[in-house]
């Protein structure tokens, strides 16, 4: 457990992270986020490269079914980063449409390309994301009732500033199929399991099998290995970086099985390599 990061979570939908030192972060988001920064920096990462930087009480909404890149950091008068991050559940959302608690303005469409939506800096949102920082540090833990009701003001707040996304958090359809080797290379780094990526990709688990069988001739979890050793080797190679740094930015969880797997793959320890080009 790393000893500079410290999460606080309520029923898996309200979390307050706060980290120490630099950190970079990679996770798929399965459900919409609402996010805000209570202090420190944070960079946020598009698909595409441009990042964008967020301060102390600038907030965003993160589409479902997307992976989420960003370097969480203090701020430049050494404040910790500290951040409020909320999952907005499909079950949650269809249930606020049944029962009336929002109506959908059909003439409003927001169009992104962007999984990032950022918010304006609004009292509405300050006011309450203040009010749920206090929630983390109470003796007492909150009902489930109380927090759901939160939750709901939290979307209801969302949308009183920026109405135009309703038509981005209400959007139940289930993710198109997209195309299996642009997924696979963005993403064989990340910490996911067969049916994970299956889904991420639109498609059912035996589908996603056999067109990965077609398209690379090889099993899922034999690919994602040799993929991650050979990315890890050309970081050591070509880069000059040592196992220690590379092995989880590759996907591997830790070191030993880095090196067992790597010494398997190509004859000798990943040590070694790096020992004979710094000499």
């Amino acid at each position: 457990m790393d000893k500079n990061v410290v999460i606080y979570n309520f029923m898996d939908t309200f979390f307050c992270c706060e980290v120490k030192n630099e950190k970079y972060c990679e996770e798929m988001v399965t459900e919409h986020m609402l996010v805000y920064l209570c202090s420190g920096e944070m960079d946020l990462i598009e698909p595409n490269g441009k990042q964008h930087r967020l301060k102390k009480g600038d907030s965003f909404f993160v589409m479902r079914n997307h992976k989420m890149r960003k370097v969480k950091h203090p701020s430049k008068n050494g404040e910790a980063f500290k951040g409020l991050f909320l999952f907005l559940k499909t079950p949650f959302l269809k249930k606020m449409l049944a029962e009336g608690s929002y109506v959908i303005d059909r003439t409003l469409q927001f169009k992104s390309r962007s999984p990032y939506v950022m918010l304006p800096k609004h009292p509405f949102l300050s006011g309450l994301f203040k009010s749920l920082e206090m929630y983390f540090y109470a003796q007492q833990y909150p009902s489930e009732q109380l927090m759901e009701n939160k939750l709901r003001e939290a979307v209801l707040t969302m949308l009183e500033v920026k109405p135009e996304i309703a038509s981005l958090v209400f959007d139940f359809e289930e993710p198109w199929k997209i195309d299996l080797t642009e997924f696979m290379e963005n993403n064989y780094t990340s910490d996911l399991d067969i049916t994970e990526f299956a889904h991420y990709t639109g498609r059912s688990l035996s589908t996603f099998k056999k067109e990965f069988q077609d398209t690379f001739h090889d099993s899922p979890g034999k690919w994602i290995i040799r993929r991650r050793l050979t990315e890890a080797k050309r970081l050591i190679e070509e880069d000059g970086e040592k196992p220690l740094e590379v092995y989880l930015r590759v996907g591997f969880k830790n070191l030993s099985h880095f090196s067992t797997a790597f010494k398997r793959t190509y004859g000798y320890p990943p040590s070694m390599m790096s020992n004979r080009l710094s000499n």
